[in-house]
């Protein structure tokens, strides 16, 4: 991942981050409210040499610096200790106590720095003050010299008896600052990581990087409350991302739309068929003649979303019990006429990969600008590449978040198979984003994408039989 993919996971993925900073800093406070205060008394001791005479003063001071590092270690100790719990009548021992208490000596000082630690500020001082003394009484005694001689030091106390006045445990900036750090860090290193284990297709450069396909269109979530059974288009944002889709469809095949487009994907429910009926409408609206062609005879849904009866349909058509023009309906503004799927089949293949539909599809072709056909799912039945192999362009439907990589491959192989012209992919379920770096893509070279052949529309035009259709 690069600096952009980053950029872009953290936009993705904004709320979680969000969400990890949030409970980083209630753990923080959390912490702050439930940890004990803690306050640090101290006391100072001053140790100086017992020899009056200047001329060795030099000398009893670095005696003396040697010395203080020693008297460190004999703060904590219980000959010492003893005396205070005696002393301020504590109830605990000398090596309990030890723990509430270090001592330090700063370099090329003879000071020596006692600091204790309680959660009474009076009681930490008490035991600071008290502590010093004991220590005092007890170095004397140590370093004591000849009788009649002055001691080799005298220890004197220069620091301390003014109780703390706030805690130093806990501190709630630190805490704070902690905590917001922990959650940046659990949220950007989650985002990245669930990005680094998610497989699913969620972008336009995902489907550039992935599947080396173009993104012809990205289409936000249909907002059903600005929808009606005459335009499915939606809210204006969706409508323009369908007018910019259908602008890059038309520079997709030299200038033009293509007569029949098959709108297909993987699996169901990756936006299909709403993709159908949005781009049918989208075109319609610029005055071109529509039809819509429902193909999907395993799990139909166009028919009940567009409120239409569907009682005769391309399946009574293909076994010749109907008439085309008497299957055919008319829907919103009377630009889109609409083909239904009609009564249920025990061989759907069988029906959709014979000659009769694909005379079926030449003929709707010479009818109408436009055939947007809406196929099965391609991995779950072998009926959405038969129709691919029969109409002029094919239109790839991924979900955004939903369809995985390894599955979109999988059904781009079954359409390269059949030779079908995949002209690009449309995102669906996602925020429409601009095309300004957008460039018509080169013409397919190789035998994977074979052009529709100009016979087709012609053939239709020469006089062909309509399927299904009685001479009068």
């Amino acid at each position: 991942m690069d600096l952009h993919d980053y950029i872009a996971t953290l936009r993705q993925r904004w709320l979680f981050v969000t969400v990890c900073v949030l409970l980083g800093l209630a753990g923080a406070l959390a912490v702050t409210a439930l940890m004990p205060r803690t306050y640090m008394a101290t006391a100072q001791l001053f140790i100086a040499t017992g020899d009056e005479d200047s001329a060795n003063a030099y000398q009893g001071g670095l005696f003396t610096q040697q010395r203080v590092k020693s008297y460190t270690r004999i703060v904590t100790s219980p000959a010492v200790l003893d005396g205070v719990i005696s002393k301020l009548d504590l109830n605990t021992t000398p090596g309990q106590l030890a723990q509430k208490i270090s001592a330090q000596a700063p370099l090329d000082t003879t000071l020596v720095d006692i600091q204790v630690s309680d959660p009474s500020a009076t009681q930490a001082q008490a035991i600071a003050d008290e502590t010093a003394a004991q220590f005092t009484k007890y170095i004397v005694t140590v370093e004591g010299s000849a009788v009649g001689s002055p001691p080799l030091v005298k220890p004197s106390v220069v620091g301390g008896s003014q109780p703390p006045s706030t805690p130093t445990s806990p501190r709630p900036a630190l805490n704070v600052a902690i905590g917001l750090l922990a959650g940046i860090v659990l949220g950007v290193g989650g985002a990245v990581l669930r990005r680094s284990l998610d497989t699913t297709i969620r972008s336009a450069d995902d489907i550039n990087s992935y599947l080396d396909l173009t993104t012809v269109g990205t289409v936000p979530p249909l907002d059903r409350r600005h929808s009606n059974s005459g335009s499915r288009a939606g809210t204006t944002r969706r409508t323009e991302a369908l007018s910019l889709l259908r602008t890059r469809l038309r520079f997709s095949d030299g200038d033009r739309i293509p007569n029949s487009l098959l709108i297909s994907s993987a699996l169901p429910q990756e936006g299909r068929t709403q993709t159908a009926i949005d781009l049918a409408t989208n075109v319609a609206r610029t005055g071109q003649r529509v039809i819509l062609l429902e193909a999907d005879l395993r799990r139909p849904r166009l028919t009940a979303d567009l409120g239409l009866r569907g009682t005769h349909g391309l399946t009574s058509v293909l076994t010749g019990r109907t008439p085309l023009y008497d299957a055919l309906e008319s829907w919103g503004d009377g630009h889109i006429r609409v083909l239904p799927s009609g009564p249920a089949t025990g061989d759907p293949s069988t029906l959709l990969s014979s000659p009769d539909m694909k005379q079926l599809l030449r003929t709707l072709e010479a009818d109408a600008d436009l055939v947007v056909v809406d196929s099965p799912a391609l991995l779950p039945f072998a009926d959405g590449s038969a129709l691919a192999s029969v109409t002029e362009g094919v239109l790839f439907v991924v979900r955004t978040g939903k369809t995985q990589r390894d599955v979109a491959l999988r059904a781009l192989d079954s359409l390269t198979a059949v030779h079908a012209r995949v002209l690009g992919a449309v995102l669906t379920g996602a925020h429409a984003e601009g095309l300004a770096d957008w460039q018509p893509p080169r013409e397919p070279k190789g035998p994977d994408h074979v052009r529709a052949p100009d016979h087709r529309r012609s053939a239709a035009q020469a006089g062909a039989p309509l399927p299904g259709r009685h001479d009068e």
